[in-house]
Formats: structure tokens, C-alpha cells, sequence
């Protein structure tokens, strides 16, 4: 909003429409430092908040499973053969057992690596890379892998090519 504001008070304190067009992008280079932590900050807490909405399910799903096993004990001790009865108390101890030995902690993973969102952004091409390479072993798909990056790398040189051209422009008016 801030861009659309300054943008509106430069037309109304008369510059031309072109000045104000040529002026907001430099405008938004500006702003953006200011913005970055602040995507950052709500990223991260983000992140914090559905892993604690996670274990706060987790947890609660536990807690419905002990009064699940409550209830079901006082069913299971009512039931008069007793043989019965024994063999079905096992059985749920056994099973109740299994359900809670999983630790809601394992939700909890990677906590010791960075959620800043570069760093996710760099793993994410770096395992893009390494699928890449398990499928240049496929019949087909190296050539078409050998493809896609040269493909790459000719975008990246147009648009290299194209940023130091308008660099350079841009230059050349400043000294004008």
C-alpha cells in the first residue's frame, strides 16, 4: 500500500504520470528491506503455530484414548464369565499400549535446522538436484534432464543479459 500511496501523492503534487511510473519500482526497492524481516518473522511463527496445533491434537487425541480405555475396563470387568473378561482386559491393555507408546514428540523433527525461508528454498533445488541425478541413470532421462538444463541456463543468460543492459542504461542516463 505504501508504493500505491506515495504514487497517488506524487500525482497530486503534480508530477507527470511517467515520472510517477518510472519512480515506483525504484520506490518498491526501497520499501522491500523492510518487508523481508517481517515475512520472515511471520513465516517462522507460522510454522511454530501449526506445530503446536499439532501436538495440542496429538495430546488431546491421547487424553480421549485413556478415558476410551476407562470406559471400556469398567465395560469389560461388568462382564460376568470371567475367563472372558481376562482375555478382553489383556487384549485392550495390549492394544492401548501400542497406541500410546507413539510419541508426540516425533512430530517435532528438523528442529535444529533454520526455517528461514532462503535456506528451505536452496535444500529444495539442492534435492531437485540430486532427483535430477537419479534420473540421468534412467534410459531417456538424462538426455531430456541434459535438455531441461540447458534450457535453464539459457533463461538465466537472457535474463542475466537483460538486467545488465537496463543496468547499463540506466547508467548511461545518470551520467547524461
Amino acid at each position: 500500500m505504501i508504493p500505491l500511496v506515495i504514487s497517488i501523492l506524487f500525482l497530486l503534487q503534480g508530477f507527470k504520470l511517467e515520472d510517477v511510473i518510472m519512480k515506483s519500482p525504484r520506490l518498491v526497492l526501497a520499501i522491500i528491506p523492510m518487508y523481508i524481516p517481517i515475512l520472515w518473522f511471520t513465516y517462522s511463527a507460522s510454522k511454530k503455530m501449526n506445530l503446536s496445533k499439532r501436538l495440542i491434537e496429538e495430546y488431546a487425541h491421547k487424553e480421549v484414548l485413556s478415558k476410551t480405555y476407562e470406559g471400556l475396563s469398567t465395560q469389560i470387568s461388568n462382564i460376568i464369565d470371567k475367563d472372558q473378561s481376562e482375555e478382553l482386559k489383556v487384549r485392550l491393555l495390549s492394544n492401548f499400549l501400542q497406541i500410546s507408546s507413539e510419541n508426540p514428540g516425533k512430530l517435532i523433527s528438523n528442529y535444529e535446522t533454520s526455517d528461514h525461508p532462503i535456506m528451505e528454498a536452496l535444500e529444495q533445488s539442492y534435492k531437485f538436484q540430486l532427483t535430477l541425478e537419479r534420473l540421468e541413470g534412467i534410459p531417456g532421462f538424462g538426455k531430456l534432464a541434459a535438455i531441461l538444463e540447458s534450457k535453464s541456463k539459457n533463461k538465466l543468460n537472457h535474463r542475466k543479459e537483460k538486467i545488465e543492459n537496463l543496468l547499463k542504461d540506466e547508467i548511461e542516463k545518470e551520467n547524461d
